[in-house]
This record gives C-alpha cells, sequence and structure tokens, in this order.
C-alpha cells in the first residue's frame, strides 16, 4: 500500500482489529503500568459502589431501623416457613431464642400474600418496631419505658436491647430520642467516616491511576511515534511522490495525539464504566428483583437510542473529515503558493472559495451537534423517567412493606451513577471514532512498502520485513558505477529509460545532458537507490547496489541539486548535518566552495540561523552552501542535478570553480542542461526518450554534428 486519500470520505469502523492489535503491542511493553491501571480502576469501581450501599445500611440499620418482630416457637410453627424464609429469618438479629426482629428491607423475601398470612397468624407482629441497641438510660427515661412496656408497646429483651413500637416511639422528645439512640448516633459517625476514608482512597486511586495511565500512554506513543517517523525515514521515494508531506506530517503528530485521548478518555474508562455498570445491574435486581425490573423497562429505548445514535453520529463523523481534509488541502496549497496568489492579485477569490468551503465544514459541524443535542437530552430524560419510575414504584413497594426507604435512596443513587457513563457516550464515541480512523491512517503508513535498510537501522522500525546482514564492504567505496541495461518507468508501461548502460570509471566524470523529460535526474535517483529499476541492474564497485545497505551506498554519494533544501538550523549544522564537527574540514569545505565570501559578513558567521528552507539566502549562496556540504561530507561518488540552474554569471563562475574543486579525485555524475558545466567531463552521455542516442567528450560530439551538436548550438549560436 503506498498511498491512502484523507480527502475521501472513509467508511471508519467503530472497531479495527489492526488498530486494536497495533496499540495492546505498544501498551505490552508496558504491562506493568497496564495492570496496575486495571488494579486502580477495579479499586475505584469499588468505592463507587460501595457508598450507596453503605448509604442504604445508614438509613435502615441505624436511622430508621425499622422492622417487625418474628416468633418461631417450635417445630410446628417453623413448618409455616420455607427455607428461604426461614434462613431470612434465623439470619435476622436474634432477640431470644423464639423471637428475631425483621427489618424492613428483609421483608421483600416474603411474598404479599405470605407476609398477610403470617401477620395475621401472628408469627410477624403487626405493629411496626424499633430496634434500641444500647441506650443511655435515665431513670426517668427508664420509668417511661417500664410504663411503655405495661403497655406491651415495648418488647423487653433487656435493657441494652429492646423493641419499641414506632408510633410510641414518635411520643419521645428530642433529647430523650439522643439518649434512646446514642449507640446509632455513635456508630452513624463511624461509618460516615468510613465513608470519608472510602471517598479519600478513591480519590488517591483515581489520581495514581491519572499518573499510570498517562505515563503508560506517553511511553506507548513515544515509541509508536518514533517508530513511526523511523518508518518513514525507511520509505520508498516514490511514497512521497504520491503523498503531500502534510499528511505525512499529520500521521506523527495529530493522529498519534488523537491515539493519546483515546487512551486517556476511553480504552480504560471504557472499563471502569463497563465494570460500574455492570456492578449496578447486578446490585439492582440483587437487592429488588422488582425495582430492578421498572428500571430496566427503559433499557430497551437505550440501546435503540444508542444505535440510532451511532448510525447518525458516524455520518456525521465522516462528513466532518472529508470537510476539514478538504479546508486543509485548500489551505496548504494557497498557503504555499502565496506568492502566485498575490502576483495574479487572486486574494478575493481565493477568500471566496475559502468561505464555501468554510460554509460546509460549519454545516457539517452543525449536523453533528443536532446529532449530539438529541442524543444528551434524550439520556437525561430517560434517566429522570428512571428516578420517576423508582420513587413511584418504591412508594408502593414500601406502603405494602415489600421495600426499604434506604433500598429507595439506593437505587436512586445508583441510577444516577448508572446513566453517567451513558450520558458520556457521545463525546466518547467521537473520540473512538476520531481514534481509529487516525489509528488506520497511521496503519497505512506502516504498510506502505519500505526498503531495506542495513540491520542496525531495522531494528528501529516496529513494522516491516528482516533484511538480511550484508557482505562486508570498504568504506569509502572506490566509487567505479556501471548502469547495466536499465529500464526504469514511474508508471506502467510508460519507460522513463529503456535499456540504457554505461559506466563511469572510478574518480572519472561523466556528463548527462538531454532535452526535458529525457530521463537525467532518474538516473541519479536510481544511483541513489532511491527507486529500484524494473529492469537491468546497477553495480558500484561490481557489486548490485540492492546487496549493498542503501546506509553504506548512501554514506559514499553526496548530491548537489537545483533546488537546495537547508534545515532551520545554523549554517554550520546544514553544512555539517550532524557530522562531528571539524574545523579545520569546515573551514576548507567554505573556503573551496566560496561560501566564506558571504559567511563572513553574517553576523553571526558560521552559527547564523537559517530560515525556514533558506530563505535569507540567494539562490546561488545555497547552492553554495550545498556544494561546501558535499565538500565536507567527502563522498566517493559526487552527483550534481543541475546544479547551476537559474543563476546570475558571476554565481555561475563561483559555482563552476566550486564545481571543479569538488569533482577533484571523485566519480561524478553531472546532470545539466546548460552545456557550459559539461565541457570538461570526461564522458558525455546524451539522452532522449530514455535511450542514450550519443557518446563522448565534448569535442567529439560536436563532430558529430548530431543532437549533442543542435543543443550545443541552440544555446551558444542563438545567443
Amino acid at each position: 500500500m503506498d498511498s491512502y486519500h484523507e480527502d475521501d470520505p472513509v467508511n471508519v469502523k467503530l472497531f479495527n482489529r489492526d488498530v486494536l492489535a497495533m496499540l495492546f503491542k505498544y501498551l505490552g511493553l508496558y504491562k506493568k503500568h497496564l495492570f496496575l491501571s486495571l488494579g486502580l480502576v477495579v479499586l475505584i469501581t469499588a468505592s463507587t459502589l460501595s457508598v450507596p450501599a453503605l448509604t442504604r445500611y445508614i438509613i435502615d440499620r441505624l436511622i430508621i431501623k425499622q422492622g417487625v418482630t418474628a416468633t418461631v416457637e417450635s417445630a410446628l410453627n417453623r413448618r409455616c416457613f420455607n427455607e428461604g424464609e426461614l434462613r431470612e429469618i434465623t439470619t435476622g438479629i436474634r432477640l431470644s431464642d423464639t423471637l428475631y426482629f425483621l427489618l424492613q428491607s428483609r421483608l421483600s423475601y416474603f411474598s404479599a400474600d405470605r407476609l398477610k398470612r403470617l401477620t395475621a397468624e401472628g408469627v410477624l407482629s403487626k405493629d411496626k418496631y424499633t430496634l434500641i441497641e444500647r441506650p443511655a438510660l435515665t431513670p426517668e427515661l427508664s420509668a417511661r419505658i417500664d410504663r411503655a412496656l405495661a403497655r406491651h408497646r415495648v418488647i423487653a429483651v433487656s435493657a441494652a436491647m429492646f423493641c419499641i413500637a414506632s408510633e410510641e416511639l414518635k411520643t419521645f422528645g428530642f433529647n430523650d430520642l439522643l439518649k434512646l439512640r446514642a449507640d446509632d448516633v455513635r456508630r452513624t459517625g463511624f461509618i460516615m467516616l468510613v465513608v470519608l476514608a472510602i471517598f479519600c482512597v478513591q480519590f488517591a486511586a483515581a489520581y495514581l491511576q491519572i499518573i499510570t495511565l498517562m505515563r503508560l500512554s506517553q511511553n506507548a506513543l513515544r515509541d509508536l511515534r518514533r517508530d513511526l517517523f523511523a518508518h518513514i525515514l525507511s520509505l520508498e521515494l516514490s511514497f512521497f511522490d504520491k503523498n503531500p508531506i502534510g499528511k505525512l506530517v499529520n500521521r506523527v503528530t495529530n493522529d498519534i495525539e488523537v491515539l493519546n485521548e483515546l487512551f486517556s478518555s476511553v480504552l480504560i474508562t471504557f472499563f471502569q464504566d463497563m465494570l460500574i455498570v455492570s456492578g449496578i445491574i447486578v446490585i439492582m435486581f440483587t437487592a429488588s428483583a422488582a425495582l430492578g425490573a421498572v428500571v430496566a423497562v427503559i433499557f430497551p429505548a437505550l440501546i435503540v437510542i444508542t444505535i440510532l445514535f451511532r448510525a447518525q453520529a458516524r455520518g456525521a463523523y465522516r462528513l466532518i473529515r472529508s470537510k476539514i481534509a478538504h479546508m486543509n488541502a485548500f489551505l496548504n496549497e494557497h498557503i504555499s503558493g502565496i506568492r502566485i496568489v498575490q502576483i495574479f492579485v487572486q486574494q478575493q477569490k481565493q477568500i471566496d472559495k475559502f468561505g464555501a468551503i468554510n460554509k460546509d465544514v460549519f454545516n457539517a459541524n452543525m449536523r453533528q451537534v443536532y446529532v449530539y443535542s438529541v442524543f444528551r437530552p434524550l439520556i437525561d430524560f430517560f434517566r429522570w423517567f428512571a428516578i420517576a419510575g423508582a420513587i413511584f414504584a418504591g412508594a408502593m413497594l414500601i406502603a405494602h412493606d415489600r421495600i426499604s426507604y434506604g433500598l429507595v435512596v439506593m437505587f436512586l443513587s445508583y441510577i444516577g451513577t448508572f446513566f453517567e457513563p451513558l450520558g458520556d457516550l457521545a463525546e466518547k464515541f467521537d473520540t473512538l471514532q476520531s481514534a481509529t480512523a487516525a489509528g488506520e491512517k497511521i496503519m497505512s503508513v506502516f504498510k506502505a512498502a519500505a526498503v531495506k535498510e542495513s540491520p542496525d537501522f531495522s531494528a528501529l522500525l516496529a513494522i516491516g520485513g528482516k533484511s538480511a546482514r550484508p557482505p562486508t564492504l570498504p568504506t569509502p567505496l572506490a566509487g567505479e558505477v556501471r548502469f547495466d541495461n536499465i529500464g526504469f518507468s514511474y508508471a506502467a508501461d510508460q519507460w522513463v529509460l529503456n535499456g540504457v548502460s554505461f559506466s563511469i570509471p572510478a574518480r572519472a566524470s561523466v556528463a548527462v545532458v538531454g532535452p526535458t523529460g529525457s530521463g537525467k535526474t532518474t538516473i541519479a535517483n536510481l544511483l541513489s537507490g532511491f527507486y529500484r529499476p524494473q529492469q537491468g541492474a546497477i553495480f558500484v564497485d561490481s557489486i548490485d547496489i540492492k546487496d549493498i545497505p542503501l546506509q553504506t551506498l548512501r554514506s559514499n554519494i553526496a548530491t548537489v541539486m537545483q533546488d537546495v533544501f537547508l534545515f532551520s538550523r545554523t549554517v554550520a549544522q546544514n553544512i555539517t548535518l550532524n557530522r562531528p564537527f571539524n574545523l579545520a574540514a569546515f573551514e576548507q569545505a567554505c573556503r573551496l566552495s566560496h561560501c566564506d565570501t558571504f559567511l563572513s559578513s553574517l553576523p553571526l558567521g558560521r552559527d547564523e540561523m537559517v530560515m525556514e528552507r533558506g530563505a535569507t539566502f540567494s539562490t546561488g549562496q545555497r547552492q553554495l552552501l550545498a556544494i561546501a556540504r558535499a565538500l565536507y561530507f567527502d563522498p566517493a561518488i559526487l552527483i550534481l542535478d543541475e546544479a547551476t540552474s537559474n543563476i546570475d554569471t558571476e554565481t555561475e563562475r563561483l559555482i563552476q570553480d566550486a564545481i571543479a574543486r569538488l569533482i577533484t579525485g571523485r566519480t561524478s555524475l553531472i546532470i545539466a542542461h546548460r552545456l557550459s558545466t559539461v565541457r570538461n567531463a570526461d564522458i558525455i552521455l546524451v539522452l532522449d526518450k530514455g535511450v542514450i542516442v550519443e557518446r563522448g567528450d565534448h569535442e567529439s560530439l560536436l563532430a558529430a554534428r548530431g543532437m549533442y551538436y543542435d543543443l550545443y548550438k541552440l544555446q551558444f549560436e542563438g545567443a
């Protein structure tokens, strides 16, 4: 796969196995962080689910503490209960050998008919009682309890535990209630401290989980970014012919950043949300199947809404990505070509075109806004519907002694927690869609055909074939070059070179001339290993360049091109290109290339910063810097590709002199339109339509009066 087209509205999947496999491959390198993060998620989930359950315990067991008494006097009486009901009674609060106290929450284990029958038979008390444990009794309060006992409004077990009718308890004042419920107050305070401790643990776990997750994410994405960049550097030049550089930069920066959002906002939190939602459903149906069923009524509607939202959001997302890609392409093209836009006074027309594109982006985003604006309010509506249903059903069940107040409060808390991840589904869905699309684009780069590099370089690549260790080669190479019946085409059946054969002895110079499109630059690209010929072979020092690691081959070749590329670094760094700095070699390269003539006028000399692409230097100065770079590189093979085009005569004279010094003692391949630069070449090849039509030195080719003679006559005699 050599290309991809971001402009097309790709059918982005919600999940892509290849993308997930790639992500988990990098995550797997940091298993410790991954498992620690998952463990912290489990702890956070447990904390989240425990607080509503503790709230129910506080309300039912310590605050309201209301229930009925159950009498189990004999084996005959025990037959009134089935096995489950008897277990519920005997696991209740034991008051004596035959008397138990059943909290309101335990009555849900009895059917309504059985509750009615057991109450009528006297097994369960008709009156509601409140259990008093370890009260702080005063003499006056004890006397009042005794009077209530005489009226059968109190069931006495001991001074430390007794049951008082709920209606009777209402007649006590606030201070008396505090004394009666002193133990419950203390236990409530203790549980509140436990809840506070749970919140502290949850906070600490959430903090550590975020730190661990971000460390995991950043480590994994650092490795992915490194491997992706290493892979891009290894790609064949044909890949860059078909794919804009801006998109590749976007792959390494923005797309990987989108994956970071996937790690931080979706993957682990999605696992946490699933644990919470699953835990809530299990707890709800375990605590009260009837109340759980009331809440579950909305589940089918939620599923339908989510499916519809997913379909609509996917379409809106595709449209947005397509329109944004179109806008980015327009911006990149017109900002890069700003000089042409201004020279031909096209500003207003391009502003109008951008206005139409910008409006399309606006409309696409508004479509997504409309989808989300319906989804979230619907989720909120069903949340309040579930809360209202739980309150109504809970009130009815409480009235029939089926559930407790604490259970209803617990349900209401769980319902709010249950709908939180559903409400965030829109944002997570968008992030997941974006991350999947970004991951697919990154995978498309990884799957692009890569040039086999030397073993040390290939080790950096995350994805790619293994390259065998090459034979030991002399470094530097001698520089003998031979093209043997080379055939090459950029597109099928459109031959740029056809049967090209020639040799360059070591330290000799060969010039290639010919009309535009004859294949001159292609020869240079093939020699540098940027492309592979479909026919024939290229040899350097009698070794097929396919058997020479590209790192070794290119470390022996320097190219001076017509369009010189300079990095946004210092002049010295642009010449040395991160090789060890040698002052003597640097000064010699600058002197031989005549760079010293203008470097001395710079405020910082060799430490002067070069603006983007060398915009502050003239074309000739950039050419001289490129020659200095080649001299410092000291290659065995030199390629000059149109190195003297588009410059003034004086600068050409300096460049010609620098080139003469540069090619001395090196194998040189000189490609030029201007024939004045090739007169002194040992051999001149005349190329036409991919075929060598003439070869020889300058004088012999002029004497032959062929194509070279015609080209020479056009350039000089016409002038």
